[in-house]
């Protein structure tokens, strides 16, 4: 009877199929006309209660009668068939290295990312779910990062999955070596049934290269039949994959496809943050605001930001202050019309504007509420991140050395106890500063 069972199971799917998912397939025993198997590994009992359930039962009822049912669990035990090189493996293979960095952990989710990165979780904790999922997005957006994160996540927590990640030119280079030596059979053998979770980079790479479209084309469709995940990565969404073959194009599109936007500056403060996070550095806060909102055209060029004020802050010794930041990053920022300026004029403005009084009523001696709150704060501005010297503060302020040493401290005492409105000014006040020394 037991034999019958997984004869009629056989017959019922093609041979590709019996083999990836049914090579630890067994029936361990038939009691009340209801059927135990017993399967040796937990996503491919998964994978067969989601895919083929109604295969399942078809059979059982098919030998046992229609009131005939089944139970599916997981034994960790030796196959019933015995293949030479079984598709998969008891023991966790990485084909191919991973940036270990690349984890969901150290990806900043944010309003336009969260649609992709979800997407992404899921096919890493249920590989088959959305298959394939194609990940589009601008340069230096995160698409990588995602892509690897799957893999590092499946090795981690599937060790019977075989992943690997490519590149589309490294796909590319594979195929035209193997033609050169004969050895197209060991290329197609690799990539069509020796990997279970394919990840593959930059596609938009084979764009007009007729000749590997076709071999990614019937690669695609092995691995699609077979239920292996496929993941694929553009800076376009598929249709806009000019010179790719149509029948490509509509597979990219049969499963799920998830844009990343650019982040929002908010989001882009807490990539900063996180990048500091992972290479252990410190910077202020108001100069990593400061790079959060000026490098916006992609995370690589902030991320390049951030280490080159690291490497000058180790190289030198010296604290990096708004200033200096400003002075270091000019090649990172988008090219604009930018005039110098003295900080300190620029700094007496801002105050003039936020705090609604003339310029002149600060350097005063006017003791209006605004006025005296508008010089104690352009004093402890001044001196903490413009980083003046407390003679050069008391001859623009037109106060005594001792006033503004006062001043700076008084401000100091007040924000340690909790002032919010008085950090609210001062808040908006390096903000603009740090916007008017690019825009001049």
């Amino acid at each position: 009877m037991k034999d019958r069972i997984l004869q009629e199971i056989k017959a019922r799917v093609n041979r590709k199929s019996w083999e990836l998912w049914f090579s630890s397939f067994d029936v361990k025993s038939i009691e009340n006309n209801k059927v135990i198997f017993s399967v040796g590994n937990l996503f491919i009992k998964e994978w067969l209660e989601k895919k083929y359930h109604s295969v399942l039962i078809k059979a059982v009822k098919s030998i046992l009668g229609n009131d005939a049912s089944y139970e599916l669990t997981f034994e960790s035990f030796e196959p019933h068939v015995s293949y030479s090189e079984p598709l998969v493996k008891r023991k966790a293979v990485l084909l191919t290295p991973l940036n270990p960095d690349y984890t969901f952990e150290n990806f900043v989710v944010g309003p336009g990312n969260s649609f992709a990165y979800h997407a992404a979780l899921e096919v890493a904790k249920q590989p088959g779910r959305y298959n394939p999922l194609f990940i589009y997005g601008g340069v230096g957006l995160g698409k990588t990062h995602l892509l690897q994160s799957i893999g590092n996540y499946v090795v981690q927590n599937e060790p019977n999955l075989r992943v690997m990640y490519i590149t589309s030119e490294k796909f590319l280079n594979d195929l035209v070596d193997s033609m050169k030596e004969g050895k197209l059979t060991e290329f197609r053998e690799k990539y069509r049934r020796k990997v279970d979770i394919l990840l593959i980079d930059d596609i938009q790479f084979l764009v007009g290269k007729t000749g590997v479209q076709t071999e990614l084309f019937h690669t695609f469709n092995e691995l699609y039949d077979s239920g292996k995940q496929i993941v694929i990565c553009s800076d376009r969404e598929p249709h806009m994959l000019k010179e790719f073959q149509d029948r490509l194009i509509s597979r990219f599109q049969m499963g799920l496809v998830a844009k990343l936007e650019p982040p929002d500056e908010e989001t882009r403060k807490n990539i900063a943050k996180k990048m500091l996070e992972i290479e252990n550095g410190e910077l202020p806060e108001e100069v990593l605001n400061f790079v959060a909102e000026n490098v916006d055209d992609n995370l690589r060029r902030l991320k390049g930001a951030i280490i080159k004020l690291l490497v000058y802050k180790e190289t030198t010794g010296k604290e990096i202050n708004l200033r200096e930041a400003v002075s270091l990053l000019r090649d990172f920022i988008k090219p604009r019309e930018m005039k110098i300026l003295d900080p300190m004029d620029e700094l007496l403005d801002i105050l003039s504007r936020i705090m609604g009084i003339p310029k002149e009523e600060i350097l005063s001696s006017s003791r209006n509420v605004k006025a005296i709150t508008a010089r104690r704060v352009g004093m402890y501005v001044a001196k903490t991140y413009l980083k003046n010297s407390l003679r050069s503060i008391a001859e623009k302020f037109n106060r005594s050395h001792p006033v503004v040493a006062d001043s700076v401290k008084r401000v100091k005492n007040s924000l340690l106890k909790g002032n919010r409105q008085l950090k609210s000014i001062i808040d908006e006040v390096v903000g603009e500063l740090s916007r008017r020394a690019l825009n001049g």
